[in-house]
């Protein structure tokens, strides 16, 4: 059907560039007022400006300081104003109240209960689509703008958002106007503001970058363990990437009410209480875990997600497959002890249980709406994804899977992407940095497009070892699926890497009696099935040889 409005995605006529956005939170009535100002683009001449817009009531739109007439859409969240526009700059603005809802959504209000009372806090999560709650806006990733906020908020409280306060101004009934710098460009649903009754940690500097926790009054005595954790954190991304940290500060806000565990918001990275706010003196080491992987999370996806973000939502695994890879090797290396790779191993049985169903997904599929992309905050998204970039780092060699990440953030900064942009990056760095050539792109997309995983067959025929390989299913229907399987075999004391991408794979062996190891390391995604002469052979010094990981898999295979 020509000229049917796509119901989630905006038309490409007009390009925003940067949001004035002014608001002022009445924290006791729990609503707001605001306005915004957007410089933008118009790419070609335009009858009318669509923009999303829900919960908001719209009080004045002006087009290039014109008036214009508007429409709102609940049901497709947007708002159409009724204005022409000639190719060239543009500049909108709109005036509106909205309410501090309780749906732990857009400009939501979180509370918290004291010795002094109970509290009101206002708070944002704009992922994926309520930035629109907050203000009018063009709410899809691709989107990118610069953000200009300022907030007029009571003079006793706190006010945070995703870059460093530049200047305030006392105003009439003891308020303050408070101005911050300009935000790098990013996308809508990375936008933050907090304002409340909040208490801020003094600033731990990382290189050039003050880092601090703000939290409810009362316990600051459990902020040392999460500044400890993002310090080291924050270091060992801009070293790993190879890029300054992308904003001007850090803060990481305990939150009473939040409905994730935490939000990769540029600067204003948002948490549970107890998923930042830990004991070191009483708490497990479970607890302590949890908070140094999920603070390593966020800090991951400054530079992975905000720097260089999806361009649409079903790049979102992508996200957080990468952000699961880094905060494990982020926290090895803060707490060595903890051996977090071998948990990592252990903790990926939750994938293979769910994608030995024949009914699993794909890692990515097509996404038409925001919703539609819900299904891959799962366990395939987290577990099975980061298993994949760690098996893909593992076979090209940690420093080439690094320079390859480093390629593709150079590239792409401040950008938009899909997914083959990475594969492509990693793969342009193992083409033309002298070893051996590895076709990233196509081992990745028989992995990404394809449900499941193999069961590797390995026995010996003569003098050679044969592997082979089908997917794996529970119930072990015929199934014509092939994967491009990074193999590590060790044979005796050497170990080797091969490429499984046919039905069989013959290598030769100087002595076809000693014992042999399949997924040596046991970092491959998939199963191994040994012949029982192979297995006999996994024994005695052999099998004490085997490392953790390894004897795991040995068992759960």
């Amino acid at each position: 059907m020509t000229n049917a409005v796509d119901p989630y995605r905006l038309p490409r006529t007009v390009l925003p560039k940067k949001y004035e956005v002014s608001l002022t939170p009445d924290l006791e009535n729990a609503s707001f007022t605001g306005s915004v100002v957007i410089t933008a683009e118009a790419v070609e001449d335009a009858s009318h400006i669509v923009m999303n817009a829900i919960e908001l009531d719209i009080h004045a739109v002006t087009v290039n300081d014109e008036f214009a007439t508007f429409s709102l859409n609940e049901e497709l969240e947007r708002i159409t104003i009724n204005s022409a526009v000639s190719s060239g700059p543009v500049v909108i603005t709109l005036t509106f109240t909205g309410i501090l809802n309780d749906k732990l959504r857009g400009f939501y209000r979180s509370t918290f209960t004291n010795d002094t009372g109970t509290h009101t806090i206002a708070t944002t999560q704009m992922q994926s689509t309520d930035c629109r709650r907050a203000f009018p806006c063009f709410d899809e990733p691709d989107f990118k703008a610069v953000f200009a906020i300022d907030l007029t908020i009571e003079d006793n409280l706190l006010a945070v958002s995703n870059t460093s306060e530049i200047r305030r101004e006392k105003m009439d009934n003891n308020k303050v106007r408070i101005w911050f710098q300009d935000t790098m460009i990013m996308s809508t649903y990375l936008v933050a503001f907090v304002v409340g009754p909040l208490v801020a940690t003094e600033p731990v500097m990382v290189n050039n970058t003050p880092l601090r926790i703000i939290h409810v009054p009362g316990k600051e005595n459990l902020t040392e363990f999460g500044l400890q954790a993002g310090a080291f954190a924050l270091k060992w991304f801009e070293d790993y990437y190879g890029i300054p940290y992308p904003s001007d500060k850090v803060d990481l806000l305990a939150l009473p009410d939040f409905a994730a565990g935490a939000m990769e918001n540029v600067g204003c990275i948002t948490f549970r209480e107890v998923a930042l706010l830990v004991d070191p003196d009483t708490s497990t080491h479970v607890e302590q875990e949890m908070v140094a992987v999920i603070v390593a999370h966020e800090l991951a996806h400054m530079w992975f997600g905000d720097l260089v973000t999806m361009k649409w939502w079903n790049g979102i695994w992508l996200n957080e497959a990468f952000a699961t890879f880094m905060e494990v090797a982020a926290v090895d290396a803060f707490k060595p002890e903890w051996k977090m790779w071998t948990s990592f191993g252990l903790d990926r049985t939750a994938a293979f249980d769910t994608d030995s169903l024949h009914s699993t997904r794909t890692v990515e599929f097509p996404v038409a709406s925001p919703a539609d992309a819900d299904g891959m905050f799962d366990v395939l998204t987290y577990q099975k994804g980061g298993a994949l970039l760690r098996m893909l780092e593992q076979y090209l060699g940690e420093e080439r899977f690094r320079n390859g990440v480093r390629h593709y953030l150079t590239t792409h900064s401040f950008k938009n992407t899909e997914t083959n942009d990475l594969w492509d990056a990693i793969e342009h760095v193992v083409r033309t940095d002298g070893g051996p050539t590895v076709p990233v792109r196509q081992l990745m997309d028989s992995w990404i497009w394809q449900a499941g995983y193999p069961l590797v067959s390995a026995q010996i025929d003569g003098n050679n070892l044969v592997l082979s390989q089908r997917r794996f299913t529970y119930d072990n229907a015929p199934d014509a699926t092939l994967y491009v399987i990074p193999v590590h075999v060790r044979i005796g004391n050497t170990e080797e890497k091969y490429l499984l991408d046919s039905h069989s794979l013959t290598i030769p062996l100087t002595d076809p009696r000693t014992p042999i190891v399949v997924n040596a390391r046991g970092v491959g995604f998939y199963r191994v099935e040994y012949s029982n002469e192979l297995l006999s052979r996994i024994s005695g010094s052999t099998l004490q040889s085997l490392t953790t990981l390894e004897r795991y898999n040995l068992v759960d295979d």
